[in-house]
């Protein structure tokens, strides 16, 4: 994944390898080349101080939706509430199944409720990181083991839902899976192993349950 320093580095480069031709251009046919040369020069820098400009913007506006989304979830005590809610029934899902929450007759029960809001908070959050509002980055940084323990522990319930409504949960299962790809590594046997487990876990998220754009 690049960063916007890498982005602002490959336009440098480039701009640098355009004005290199140019000069070099310029010095072979001679000076009649010399004044077009200096107007294109121009131009091709004015451009990139223009690309590099918009590309920082973007980058600044990213982090400042994701530090404004940060303090939002720390600050919203029903989300805090419900999270409570999650880890319970989590610890007791031996007795009662997660996926017994995505039923009607336990629709309005406060297990239901909490994993409902938590997953749609992060619904929405994922959606942002798709369309770049949000710094993936930094969000990867601050809510990793959470984001993922819940992928695979709450699979159960989402594929339930998806049941009825394929599409629900998709970009939470998108970003579930580009964290776990992200987190590990693909150089080692041990690791893919671990990526293995890990998408058994997520009952083969990729299989009809992402958009076209996601697989």
């Amino acid at each position: 994944m690049e960063t916007g320093m890498e982005n602002i580095t490959r336009i440098l480069l480039f701009v640098a390898s355009i004005v290199a031709i140019e000069f070099y251009i310029g010095y072979k046919v001679g000076s009649d080349f010399y004044s077009a040369s200096a107007i294109l020069i121009s131009a091709t820098l004015a451009l990139s101080a223009a690309l590099i400009n918009t590309k920082y913007q973007r980058q600044t506006a990213r982090e400042s939706n994701s530090l404004n989304f940060q303090q939002t979830l720390q600050q919203d005590a029903e989300y805090h509430k419900n999270l409570s809610i999650i880890i319970e029934a989590i610890h007791n899902r031996h007795k009662v199944p997660l996926e017994s929450f995505a039923l009607e007759e336990f629709g309005q029960s406060k297990e239901a409720t909490a994993i409902r809001y938590v997953l749609n908070t992060w619904e929405r959050a994922s959606l942002a990181m798709v369309h770049k509002v949000y710094d993936e980055a930094y969000l990867y940084g601050a809510h990793k083991s959470m984001v993922l323990h819940f992928g695979v522990v709450l699979r159960s319930y989402i594929r339930k839902t998806q049941e009825k409504n394929v599409s629900l949960y998709c970009h939470f299962n998108w970003l579930v899976l580009r964290w776990t790809i992200r987190r590990d590594s693909f150089s080692e046997k041990q690791t893919k192993d671990n990526l293995k487990k890990i998408f058994s876990d997520l009952d083969r998220v990729g299989s009809g349950k992402l958009m076209s754009h996601q697989k």
